[in-house]
């Protein structure tokens, strides 16, 4: 590896080989991959956007079912695609209509693609007119953002206004006729695409052009979706694109508020990602973060305080911190060290400083006008001050009548310099101090402030701007730097926490609203899988219902196991299980027949190791019932069968409700099987005396 890049590219399109080797799935990518219920994924420059949507695409391509449709546009497409947007008019409306109409055909026209090569789906009467649609789509032999702008001057070429192009437009393609024989032939071939769209922001320009193409291709994906249960669609977008669009979009808050996933990056989120890199990098095989961090760096980076030291001179974001170690690890290769010092962070802080200020006026001056005239404001002051004394700056600038246009009007929107506090908050760029936990809180994630601003509240310019605004409090010196980050704790305020929360207490609250027996068997199925897909995501892939071969009206939970997670190696390796079977009961106890039936499915891929889930209380096996049957089953057969519960589910999805205990399932499924094999086939029955 490159030393200049240790700790891999800072753009994920070079960063392939530390994606595949050390990727961190952090809540927002479990977040991903256990629902499709978030459609548009927003991330400030530099959040692990196109990261995420590599990995997503790793994830998918291992499921046998899915077919991955992956679109990252180029800069040109995306200029060319300005041209098809022109044919629907000079409104926003009407070009975010067009688009959208234009854009739902096209991903049709690429799962119908993935569909073509299945001799099923080619036998069935309703394929004729997609296939028709398909010969047209495939004749132009061109990327999917060329082939729409020829199909739709195709459509449209004799079609007077915009209006009527759009009347027009869904009509001439057919596209609910499409629709409902995809639907039958999605049945048929039994397959979920997984349409990915990334890089949105190559050649995009802020304008209602530019504005109007973006939102009408996230509503077509978001249409997609949601007409097609086994669909999943993710957007990639930028933060300040995505303002813009819900700036502009009447019907936002109705169509893609609901389908919005923000990504965020706190401390115990970047060290992971760190130290997941470090282990690569050096080769190092040390388990404890901690440990490895310390085996890096030294001195004044030590522990978690050191780490803290680097990230105040980041936005909390992949590309800054690991920016920021790769130059610091190259100079210490300078000096012949391979452990980090403070030294190298400081001798690069001050560009590193320029730069994130660079990317603060660059990601947000257009939605944002006169950003860096506000941001100046702060220059040669100390960093922390009230909002009175942070707006008598503000005013000073404000009241100038020597700006462009675009600022003036901005000025003139905002009003008041408390305005502009509120949105400097926003962006990152200034800090509030919370009088309960005396930390300044920062908004990393893009989103209105939702606190009230007094004369004397207390704020803080984020520190990774001191170096490039010269600041009179300045990390340059060791003296200041210890000060610094000794004064100031810094927390990172998101929202993500409380939507993984409110979805799983959903999940867990279903349950009980199940009733025992043949009048709850299907819901309790239905259940069962969402909440297998969820506990054991990232470890199983492929997870469906699978007819129970003893009883036609049921069925029971298969997933694949590919061995990626410790007990899931175990089970493999030890049980040779590569199709995990979970054989769903609706009913409390277990009896002979039911051991018998789950015997008869651990043959070839099942391996020698399967799992009930029941009603029962808990997962204890009991002498005279299930631990008898547990223990004729291993002893005669060879074969371990492993009883859950729904209450054992709830159990774990539970602790899922924390996202840096994403791993909390693995481990106590390894708990379980270290029960089963020392204590029950042993011969002990929790707390019962060993077998003589």
């Amino acid at each position: 590896m490159s030393r200049a890049n240790l700790l891999g590219d800072i753009r994920a399109e070079s960063d392939a080989q530390m994606l595949d080797t050390a990727f961190y799935e952090t809540p927002d990518f479990r977040t991903l991959i256990e629902s499709g219920d978030r459609s548009v994924v927003v991330g400030r420059r530099g959040t692990g956007k196109s990261a995420i949507a590599y990995k997503l695409g790793r994830h998918f391509e291992q499921d046998k079912r899915a077919a991955l449709i992956s679109l990252a546009t180029e800069e040109d497409q995306v200029i060319g695609l300005r041209t098809l947007v022109a044919l629907f008019g000079d409104r926003f409306k009407t070009m975010r209509a067009g688009t959208r109409i234009a854009w739902r055909y096209a991903l049709l026209m690429e799962i119908a693609n993935k569909l073509a090569d299945n001799f099923k789906v080619r036998k069935e009467e309703s394929y004729s007119l997609v296939e028709q649609h398909l010969r047209r789509w495939r004749s132009y032999r061109r990327a999917v953002t060329a082939n729409v702008i020829n199909v739709v001057q195709a459509a449209t070429g004799q079609v007077g206004t915009p209006e009527e192009r759009i009347s027009e437009l869904a009509h001439r393609l057919e596209l609910r006729e499409i629709e409902a024989s995809l639907h039958h032939l999605l049945d048929v071939a039994k397959i979920l695409p997984i349409i990915l769209i990334d890089r949105l922001d190559e050649g995009y320009e802020p304008d209602e052009i530019g504005i109007g193409l973006v939102d009408g291709i996230v509503q077509a994906a978001i249409d997609t979706k949601s007409k097609f249960k086994d669909v999943r669609t993710y957007v990639f977008l930028r933060d300040n694109i995505f303002r813009a669009v819900s700036r502009l979009d009447p019907d936002y808050s109705r169509n893609i508020e609901g389908q919005l996933l923000r990504l965020h990056w706190d401390e115990s989120l970047l060290f992971n990602l760190v130290c997941n890199r470090l282990r690569v990098a050096f080769g190092l095989n040390i388990e404890n973060s901690l440990r490895l961090w310390n085996r890096c760096a030294a001195r004044d980076l030590e522990d978690k305080e050191g780490f803290r030291k680097c990230l105040r001179l980041t936005l909390y974001r992949p590309r800054d911190v690991l920016g920021l170690l790769n130059e610091a690890f190259r100079n210490a290769a300078r000096h012949d060290r391979q452990q980090i010092v403070g030294e190298d962070i400081e001798l690069t802080a001050k560009a590193i400083s320029n730069g994130r200020l660079d990317d603060l006026h660059k990601e947000y001056s257009t939605i944002f006008p006169g950003l860096p005239l506000f941001t100046a404001a702060f220059a040669n002051k100390s960093p922390e001050l009230t909002v009175g004394e942070a707006a008598g700056a503000i005013q000073d600038v404000m009241r100038q009548d020597k700006y462009t246009s675009d600022i003036q009007q901005q000025i003139a929107i905002l009003q008041t310099p408390l305005a502009v506090v509120r949105d400097l908050y926003r962006v990152g760029f200034l800090g509030v101090l919370d009088s309960s936990s005396r930390n300044y809180i920062f908004c990393h994630d893009g989103r209105d402030p939702n606190k009230e601003f007094a004369d004397d509240t207390r704020i803080l310019v984020h520190p990774c701007y001191w170096m490039a605004l010269n600041a009179t409090k300045n990390s340059l010196e060791p003296e200041q730097a210890e000060q610094i980050y000794d004064e100031y704790d810094i927390e990172i305020v998101s929202e993500t926490p409380e939507q993984r929360t409110k979805r799983i207490g959903q999940v867990i609250a279903e349950l009980d609203k199940i009733p025992h027996g043949s009048e709850g068997f299907k819901e309790f199925e239905d259940w069962c899988l969402g909440a297998i897909q969820i506990v054991f995501a990232g470890a199983l892939r492929n997870v469906e219902l699978h007819p129970n071969k003893h009883a036609v009206q049921r069925r029971d939970v298969v997933g694949t196991n590919l061995g990626e997670t410790p007990a899931w190696k175990r089970i493999y390796e030890d049980y040779r299980t590569r199709q995990a079977i979970f054989e769903v009961k609706n009913y409390s106890g277990l009896s002979g027949d039911e051991y018998r039936q789950m015997l008869a499915y651990l043959t070839g891929e099942y391996g020698q190791l399967g799992f009930f889930v029941n009603r029962d209380d808990d997962v204890t096996l009991r002498k005279g019932g299930d631990l008898d049957w547990m223990k004729e089953m291993y002893d005669r057969h060879n074969v371990l069968i492993v009883k859950l519960t729904g209450k054992y589910l709830c159990k774990l999805l539970s602790k899922l409700r924390n996202p840096q205990k994403h791993d909390s399932p693995d481990k106590a499924l390894n708990g379980l099987l270290d029960t089963y094999v020392r204590l029950y086939v042993g011969g002990v029955e929790g707390g019962a005396k060993k077998r003589r």
